[in-house]
């Protein structure tokens, strides 16, 4: 089983590179997969996925664009989240220490009780998204000014 998904995944990433393109997934099915097992998914789309609970350290989802995805109590300590949209995501109870979140837009996210000591929000515009009930120490919010 493990041999067919890295045929397929082999053969997406072969269609990338003569086509040009992203290879298109036939559902966030496939795409969840795909962040399970490789732990990135740069510049995807996921929609309605849960992965609360799961080890996604050093994950990367820059540029990614994430609606009605649920984090809850994953260890995502330095996941990226670069210039990514993030709308309706939930990270209750996540560790996010040192994460990126630079450029990021989070859009009625929940990070209650989330740990965001040393996590980057430079330049992140935050809608509807409070960081009131996160930990903080040490997080360099989009109103920080450093000297």
């Amino acid at each position: 089983m493990v041999a067919n998904r890295l045929a397929v995944f082999f053969s997406a990433t072969l269609t990338v590179m003569l086509a040009g393109s992203v290879p298109a997934f036939s559902d966030d099915a496939d795409r969840a997969q795909e962040v399970r097992a490789l732990g990135r998914c740069a510049a995807c789309v996921l929609n309605q996925s849960d992965f609360s609970g799961r080890n996604l350290m050093g994950i990367d989802f820059s540029s990614a664009n994430l609606n009605f995805v649920k984090f809850d109590g994953a260890n995502m300590n330095l996941a990226i989240f670069e210039n990514a949209v993030l709308r309706d995501t939930s990270f209750a109870g996540v560790n996010l220490r040192g994460a990126n979140f630079v450029g990021a837009r989070l859009i009625n996210v929940s990070l209650k009780q989330a740990d965001l000591q040393g996590a980057v929000f430079d330049g992140a515009i935050l809608e509807g998204t409070d960081l009131d009930s996160a930990v903080l120490c040490n997080t360099q919010t989009a109103s920080d000014e450093i000297d």
